[in-house]
């Protein structure tokens, strides 16, 4: 006789039973466990110990396959893909069958459900459910910055440092006087984070380019460019009166960028409330203390900065230190003003990112050094033309800005 017998009904989502007729069985069914190894009435094996139906008076079992079609009214196929039959029990093997192993049968319950999944995946529906996965996840992906409020990067952020590296503006150390006097005598102490030897360097030159122009050279035409001192960060206040919506970001990508292609590193200090003038001095003891002031990024307008009047969105340029031999030429300080509403303007296109981007890169380039170029495929070109990213000649003329003279000894 059969073991575990217990009787089947369906109930509705209220607990009331509806009876095994209302979803295609009108005769009662009587769920068992098989006590050896059996065929299903539809031709399926059971093998001992596994769950089945006998339905109405039919003393054959049902599997519990056929006992869900019988349920649903479908019509049962008399062989389900990715079935097997039990293998027949060795002959040399005598005595009754061994018992069912409960941790065994859900081993192999697992492995045909995945099994049973893995085929259905390979089929239309699930090439289609394939696809729509793989669109939400890059959907998700690209939409991040959307709905995080980042703003879109396809650069790395490198050379670039947030922070002050626990200078003390309140306290500046005293002027230092070097034992031969001369012009240093009038420069500001060399700062803390300086080196002896350069904080990077720029890539190795591949470029025979000519298309690039300096600001100011040591001498003649022929002559190298005046240029950063490569051992010193470039530090930088930014004043965010008008800035768009990720500026920040704006910044960080366009000076990565420039460091990339001079080696120069720059330290973004944070904000300051210097308000924007073109002639701005390359010292401001009462603001920064006794050193050279830090760049001057500043979002405004053309109300503040005249220059950016018109079509201009931007001027940028460097300040040198006072010197009495050409020898002592170098940048040590500089600006970058940027119209904020127009850059609001221009993010709101569909590349407005990379055109901001470059805007901002071109004006940091001529703060570092470089002048405009006649050549229209150069980033340094004096008028937009849709061009997001460096030139040849560009990065050739910013390769060359990276490699000046090291004043901190």
């Amino acid at each position: 006789m059969p073991e575990h017998r217990s009787t089947y009904h369906r109930r509705d989502g209220f607990g009331r039973d509806v009876g095994a007729g209302a979803v295609g069985m009108e005769q009662p069914v009587e769920m068992i466990h098989v006590e050896r190894p059996v065929e299903c009435r539809c031709g399926e094996p059971l093998r001992a110990g596994e769950r089945a139906g006998l339905v109405g008076a039919d003393p054959v079992p049902a599997c519990l396959w056929c006992l869900a079609d019988l349920q649903a009214g479908r019509p049962r196929p008399h062989r389900r893909a990715g079935t097997q039959q039990w293998p027949a029990a060795s002959p040399a093997v005598s005595g009754p069958s061994p018992a069912p192993s409960p941790v065994a049968d859900l081993r192999r319950a697992r492995r045909a459900r995945r099994t049973r999944r893995g085929r259905r995946g390979r089929g239309p529906r699930g090439l289609v459910t394939l696809v729509i996965t793989a669109g939400l996840v890059t959907g998700a992906l690209w939409g991040r910055p959307l709905l995080f409020g980042d703003e879109p990067s396809t650069s790395t952020i490198t050379g670039v440092t947030i922070g002050t590296h626990g200078m003390d503006f309140a306290q500046p150390p005293p002027a230092q006087v070097d034992s031969s006097g001369g012009i240093r005598a009038m420069w500001p102490p060399v700062p803390a984070d300086a080196k002896a030897a350069p904080l990077g360097r720029p890539p190795f030159s591949t470029s025979t380019s000519t298309d690039y122009a300096f600001m100011q050279q040591m001498g003649g035409p022929a002559s190298a460019p005046v240029a950063w001192d490569p051992c010193r960060p470039i530090h930088v206040v930014v004043n965010s009166a008008q800035a768009p919506q990720g500026a920040d970001r704006l910044l960080l990508e366009a000076a990565s960028e420039v460091s990339r292609a001079t080696g120069l590193q720059f330290v973004i200090e944070g904000p300051t409330d210097e308000v924007p003038s073109s002639d701005r001095e390359p010292v401001d003891r009462a603001r920064y203390g006794n050193r050279w002031s830090p760049a001057l990024v500043a979002w405004t307008t053309p109300e503040v900065v005249p220059e950016l009047a018109g079509r201009v969105a931007g001027i940028g340029g460097p300040r040198g230190a006072t010197y009495a031999k050409s020898v002592d030429k170098h940048w040590v300080s500089g600006i970058v003003f940027l119209d904020g509403p127009t850059f609001t303007d221009i993010l709101r296109r569909t590349d407005g990112w990379a055109e901001a981007r470059a805007i901002v890169m071109h004006e940091l380039s001529h703060m570092v050094g470089l002048t405009h170029v006649q050549k229209r495929d150069e980033l340094m070109y004096s008028d937009n033309v849709g061009r997001t990213t460096f030139g040849e000649g560009d990065l050739e003329g910013l390769r060359r800005l990276g490699v000046g003279r090291c004043f901190t000894k």
